[in-house]
């Protein structure tokens, strides 16, 4: 019976025993929780703003992004940038988002301390403003935002016009946009989208560049809006005559309008035509003027075609335009590109492809 007695207290000294042992072994496997104590750049950005001199008498606020010094402490990333993130436990993270999207990052570049993580260009700058990281002990939080990317103009649908005119500026990231302005002069904004602006021209404007403001910062438009001088405006301006060889002008002409009541057309019916239009009576000064703007349309069979663009006669300068059939192209092409100087006395648009018979549209075409 002794003997039973002590083998029954060893029994359950040893359970204990046993017990005792995986509980400690279970506290010793629990992986301690992640902490984040801040972000910081790998290489930091200044944003400042400037006013930038679109041509001689026009200007637009612009910003400039220059890196500064390394190691900053931020809240705010900027897509395609590289930051570290600073905190504790980190070594076995597993996933990271921002703003509640996962992120690619490179295990080798993960420490206990430190995980060192470039934001893709596609995160989304709406959302959480969050960043998250998740690891065997768990996931934490931090707050931290993407900064907005600048705004990008594609497209100015009318780039002349009277006040009161309502345009269309199409881009991306117009997003929470603050400002459209003519120069230095705000437009009325109409209507707004992240890729589509409406906004009103306003008053007493002969040239200048539009440029649209967000939170990321300012974009101009690289074809300004408006004319020094309008050679063609729904009909030509007073002196200019139209011309020209293998080939007819219809000045002006209803078939294809770009704005207003009427555009310039010449049918080409021989290879290397030219459409000409002159000025002999009281030839253009170019004092003040940086371009020629104009707008461009390809009939059918132009696609990828060229016309160039030659003035003052100046057959060994000039300027290749490129023909897009069925869409009305911008351009604005500097005199110094074009060789011209002191005054304007001719426009020449030249088939430049061999590829007669065809049909081109020229509208809103002057200097700017």
């Amino acid at each position: 019976m002794k003997n039973k007695l002590n083998y029954s207290i060893v029994f359950f000294w040893l359970v204990g025993l046993a017990g005792g042992l995986t509980s400690c072994k279970k506290e010793d496997d629990v992986t301690p929780a992640p902490v984040i104590t801040r972000v910081r750049t790998v290489s930091k950005d200044s944003i400042y703003t400037y006013t930038a001199q679109y041509n001689a008498d026009s200007s637009y606020m612009a910003t400039r992004t220059v890196p500064v010094a390394f190691d900053s402490t931020t809240i705010l990333g900027r897509p395609g940038r590289i930051y570290a993130i600073i905190g504790e436990n980190l070594g076995s993270a597993s996933a990271i988002y921002f703003n509640d999207v996962s992120v690619y990052f490179n295990p080798v570049l993960v420490t206990n301390n430190t995980i060192i993580v470039t934001i893709p260009t596609t995160t989304p700058f709406a959302g959480s403003n969050k960043l998250r990281v998740v690891t065997a002990g768990g996931s934490v939080e931090f707050g931290f935002s993407i900064q907005q990317p600048a705004p990008v103009i594609t497209k100015v649908d009318q780039l002349a016009g009277q006040s009161g005119d309502v345009i269309t500026i199409t881009g991306t990231i117009f997003d929470n946009v603050t400002a459209v302005r003519f120069g230095t002069v705000n437009a009325e904004i109409t209507g707004k989208s992240a890729t589509q602006l409406t906004v009103k021209v306003p008053a007493s404007l002969s040239t200048a560049a539009i440029s649209v403001t967000t939170p990321g910062g300012t974009a101009a438009y690289s074809i300004p809006f408006g004319f020094k001088t309008a050679i063609f405006d729904d009909a030509l301006a007073t002196g200019w005559y139209s011309g020209g060889w293998n080939g007819t002008p219809t000045v002006p002409s209803k078939g294809v309008i770009k704005r207003g009541a009427g555009s310039l057309q010449y049918d080409y019916t021989g290879g290397f035509g030219g459409f000409q239009l002159g000025n002999d009576a009281s030839p253009v000064p170019l004092t003040g003027a940086t371009g020629i703007k104009l707008s461009l349309y390809g009939g059918s069979g132009t696609e990828g075609k060229i016309v160039k663009l030659v003035v003052n006669g100046n057959y060994d300068g000039g300027v290749q335009l490129v023909l897009h059939a069925g869409v009305w192209t911008d351009y604005a092409v500097p005199l110094s590109s074009l060789g011209a100087t002191g005054t304007l006395s001719q426009i020449v648009f030249q088939e430049f492809s061999g590829n007669a018979p065809e049909t081109i549209y020229v509208d809103d075409l002057g200097l700017y």
